[in-house]
């Protein structure tokens, strides 16, 4: 690290932290705190929607996967724009129609507090865990790439993006994602263009990254149990469709702009421009293995056998002074955006789907300090999440996101159930929920049956792994998820009583 270098990544942290700072005397109450007031411009919006989906993994197994194999699994990243269809036609118009703050209160007017409280915690610990796990890769990138004390760059990132949320609020938070969107993106750009017009030039590798056919995208197969084209798709499209209806961070944005169609353009030109990222940071890493083919000498032998550190290989050895110090500032805008969004969206939470609930007469004022109080407890969680995650107990975290990845199954077919099926009551849609955390449950089962198999040599675990065979590839478990939630919810909410009119009926 050059002096320069310091001074960058010095510079960004400190404009971040006072723009945060400067953006706390315009919080007087819960909807400026929570959702910016409802006036913040599409194209700010759109940045934040930008910036919170590029995380630290983008810098890091993006350009690896590309390297060490093909576009396959990118396609399902292509799936954005085609989902942003439905989210601007149905979804934002249904929010900004029918919700106040929460993404979760219409759950309440149609099914209840149960299905309102069980998504809001889903929301709740899922994002605590995510929080954590930003940070810990965030820290181990960066602590290779310069030697710097991982638990130093958890707790200075991870403070300063925890300080500008708990003051500034969603305001903060997207007109910082604005920053960190122009920072991560103008370094990948920068990285590209060193390849691109660099001493082998653009064409030549070109050549050989497609002659090894590294720009592979699309399996035309049709075998539903390998990664083809479309397992692919439906992984992709599913996978924003969720996303981007069952997360309050999402929603949030929805209601930050001014009306429905700035809304609209805010989400389209997050999509375009995430895609954008996307595409540039794979063709790095297609550039980056013809690069290394043609200057095998330059790459240990310990750095190409792991792939998603090429990249970082590259960064320290080849971009100069000052821009160096860009990419680092890049690397912690991925994490922060994507912290500062968590802690903002886990407060509302907190406040609007649990506090309120018991109390529904507290004031604005009392509202917004819980608001501040609630951002600093899941902010410092988070922390200690990724400082734990750093001590070696990575095994944790993936059993969580195991067991998140099961209890989150069909939650997107019980939204669709709210949107469109007016028959749909309490009763049916659990029952519909239950035999989708089942579909989940059944494809995580078979893994690790497969794994206790093949690498703890249990022959009775192989055994069952056969006799319970998930059928599909994994990537398809979430379709099929939320296929069976909303049709069985459907069918269930047709053949079941609905209880609830029953008993307001007495």
């Amino acid at each position: 690290m050059a002096p320069i270098d310091w001074i960058v990544v010095a510079a960004y942290l400190a404009v971040v932290a006072w723009l945060g700072t400067r953006l706390a005397r315009r919080q007087t109450d819960t909807e400026a705190y929570f959702i910016g007031g409802r006036a913040i411009p599409w194209w700010a919006v759109g940045c934040s929607f930008f910036g919170t989906s590029i995380s630290t993994a983008t810098f890091i197994a993006l350009p690896g996967q590309a390297y060490g194999g093909d576009w396959r699994p990118h396609l399902a990243n292509m799936m954005f724009p085609l989902a942003a269809i439905f989210i601007a036609l149905v979804v934002i118009p249904f929010y900004r129609r029918r919700v106040r703050m929460s993404a979760y209160e219409f759950l309440e007017e149609r099914f209840g507090y149960g299905a309102r409280c069980y998504t809001s915690c889903f929301y709740l610990i899922s994002r605590l865990f995510r929080s954590g796990l930003v940070l810990f890769l965030m820290a181990k990138a960066i602590s290779a790439m310069t030697g710097w004390s991982p638990f130093t760059i958890v707790l200075v990132a991870g403070v300063i993006a925890l300080v500008y949320t708990i003051l500034g609020g969603l305001e903060a938070v997207i007109w910082t994602d604005v920053i960190q969107s122009v920072t991560l993106f103008g370094g990948g750009l920068f990285c590209l263009a060193m390849l691109w017009f660099g001493e082998n030039g653009s064409a030549q590798l070109l050549s050989v990254a497609q002659e090894s056919d590294k720009f592979r995208m699309v399996d035309w197969s049709l075998d539903l149990s390998q990664m083809t084209v479309l397992v692919t798709i439906a992984y992709g499209a599913f996978g924003f469709l969720s996303n981007y209806t069952v997360q309050q961070d999402a929603a949030q944005r929805y209601l930050a702009s001014p009306s429905t169609r700035e809304a609209q353009k805010a989400i389209w030109f997050g999509a375009i421009g995430c895609v954008v990222t996307w595409n540039l940071f794979m063709l790095i890493g297609s550039l980056l293995f013809s690069y290394y083919s043609l200057h095998p000498a330059e790459l240990p032998a310990h750095i190409a056998a792991s792939e998603t550190e090429v990249f970082p290989w590259f960064v320290v050895t080849h971009i100069p002074a000052g821009m160096t110090g860009v990419i680092l500032a890049g690397m912690c805008a991925a994490a922060m955006s994507s912290l500062d969004t968590m802690i903002n969206s886990m407060a509302m939470v907190t406040v609007r789907d649990f506090y309120l609930h018991f109390r529904p007469k507290a004031s604005d004022r009392f509202q917004l300090i819980l608001g501040r109080a609630a951002s600093a407890f899941w902010g410092l969680l988070g922390l200690g999440v990724g400082l734990v995650l750093l001590l070696g107990v990575e095994q944790a975290l993936q059993f969580s996101f195991t067991v998140f990845s099961i209890l989150g199954g069909g939650l997107f077919g019980m939204f669709l159930l709210a949107f469109f099926v007016k028959r749909a009551h309490a009763l049916g849609v659990y029952v519909g929920l239950a035999c989708g955390v089942l579909i989940s449950a059944w494809t995580l089962i078979d893994q690790a049956l497969a794994w206790a198999g093949a690498e703890l040599g249990m022959a009775w675990a192989a055994q069952l792994a056969e006799t319970l065979r998930y059928p599909f590839h994994p990537w398809l478990t979430l379709f099929l998820a939320n296929l069976v939630s909303f049709t069985v919810g459907w069918a269930a909410s047709l053949i079941l009583p609905d209880i609830r009119k029953q008993r307001d009926s007495r």
